[in-house]
C-alpha cells in the first residue's frame, strides 16, 4: 500500500525529507532554467556567422548537429 505524502513526513526522518527537497529544488531548476537556456543558447549558436564559429573552434555542420539536439540532452 502506497503512503500519502502526509503519512511519508509524519514517519520519515527529518534527513530524508531534506534530501528529497534538495532534490526537488535541484529538477525544477533543471527544467525551468537549464533546460531552456540550453535550448536559447542553441539556437544563437545556429545564428552566428561561419567566421564566428570558426572563432570558437566550431564547424558549421557541428553548429548544426549541436543546434538538433533536444533541450533535455
Amino acid at each position: 500500500m502506497r503512503k500519502t505524502m502526509t503519512e511519508i513526513d509524519s514517519t520519515a526522518s527529518p534527513m530524508l525529507l531534506c534530501t528529497l527537497r534538495r532534490a526537488s529544488a535541484r529538477l525544477m531548476r533543471t527544467v525551468f532554467v537549464h533546460w531552456p537556456q540550453r535550448r536559447r543558447q542553441r539556437l544563437v549558436l545556429l545564428q552566428l556567422s561561419d567566421d564566428h564559429l570558426r572563432d570558437i573552434g566550431v564547424t558549421p555542420d557541428e553548429a548544426r548537429q549541436e543546434a538538433g539536439r533536444p533541450f533535455w540532452d
